[in-house]
């Protein structure tokens, strides 16, 4: 909504989440910052705790192609040093949600290497990894690999249920 806008954008350009998120560090305007935030987006929710309803992170699914069957797919956890699973919960519901809606064959994920060792234990069950560019993004002084991953729908229909129900688990 429009009244998260100023806690969401204050989140997204903080020294913890900025240089490793959608604007790589860069503080742009609040109008280009809300331009950018709806810019070719399919959909795209907050994460919410139940409990006490606090804001855990941000998914998005953008850059749709209908023609070929494929979207991108973000997602941002507002505290990285939370070790709480929700936040993996929301993303399998975001997940299942546009698989639902939309005839997708797969979402690509691009993630600079720096990134990828908080979810790298997914790879083979809830992605695979498609593309490797290498040397491609520069952070904290040096280069690093971008990922292209790739949630295929066959393969998250056949490991989406372990995610999907252990949401129920409080």
């Amino acid at each position: 909504m429009a009244d998260d806008y100023p806690y969401v954008r204050m989140l997204e350009l903080s020294p913890e989440l900025g240089p490793r998120w959608r604007f790589r560090g860069t503080t742009p305007s609040p109008q280009e910052w809300e331009r950018q935030t709806w810019s070719n987006v399919l959909a795209q929710f907050m994460v919410i705790a139940r409990e006490d309803t606090s804001a855990l992170g941000l998914v998005t699914a953008y850059e749709a192609n209908f023609q070929d069957g494929h979207a991108h797919l973000a997602a941002a956890k507002f505290d990285p040093d939370d070790r709480s699973p929700l936040m993996m919960f929301g993303i399998a519901q975001f997940i299942q949600y546009v698989f639902t809606c939309w005839n997708l064959r797969k979402l690509y994920i691009d993630v600079p290497e720096y990134n990828y060792e908080q979810f790298s234990s997914g790879e083979g069950r809830y992605f695979t990894i498609e593309g490797r560019l290498r040397e491609h993004s520069y952070y904290d002084g040096r280069l690093w690999d971008r990922l292209i991953l790739a949630v295929h729908r066959e393969q998250w229909g056949e490991w989406s249920d372990r995610l999907l129900h252990a949401q129920a688990v409080p």
